[in-house]
């Protein structure tokens, strides 16, 4: 049972350590705790689903309204 929790934790830490290396918007000159770690990588995917969502932004014509984006800005990262 020891060596199963061992093993358990190791997995974890693992990761931890490739979420750390995937998510762009983490903070490189500091240590963030694990909570602060899970936070950017579900505001990432929220991200990412958003701009899955709502395509690329297509060319204007003339005479056209200004689009309005998906999501306000200030609500698409919350961590920061």
């Amino acid at each position: 049972a020891e060596q199963a929790a061992a093993a358990l934790l190791y997995d974890m830490k693992g990761c931890y350590s490739r979420l750390r290396a995937l998510v762009p918007t983490l903070p490189r000159h500091r240590r963030v705790s694990k909570v602060e770690l899970l936070q950017h990588v579900i505001d990432y995917i929220w991200d990412l689903q958003l701009e899955l969502q709502c395509g690329p932004p297509r060319p204007a014509a003339a005479g056209d309204a200004p689009e309005a984006p998906c999501i306000p800005a200030a609500d698409r990262i919350l961590c920061r």
